[in-house]
């Protein structure tokens, strides 16, 4: 008997359980999403610094979408301070 698969995305409002049987698409199967820890602190810094996520990629060797994704996985940790973009004046935040 199959069970559902748990993924590593529950928060305490959400905790998704898909079952084995749906016919899903998995995102960013193509990307690399494992970082070397030194690699990923020196991405952080150049950021910080104003680097741009393309002279990254070209340095880092690495798909521009995996270092803007390193970038917002640190974002989400708080790690990094400058933004992506600004919102607008009066964009709510839930929209």
């Amino acid at each position: 008997m199959r069970t559902a698969r748990k993924f590593n995305t529950s928060n305490e409002q959400i905790i998704p359980v898909l079952p084995l049987t749906g016919d899903y698409e998995y995102c960013l199967e193509e990307l690399e999403l494992a970082f070397p820890k030194d690699q990923l602190e020196e991405i952080t810094k150049q950021w910080e610094e104003g680097a741009s996520i393309e002279f990254m990629a070209k340095r880092f060797k690495r798909h521009p979408d995996e270092v803007f994704l390193a970038l917002f996985h640190q974002a989400r940790k708080g790690i990094i301070e400058r933004p992506f973009t600004y919102r607008l004046k009066g964009e709510s935040k839930s929209e």
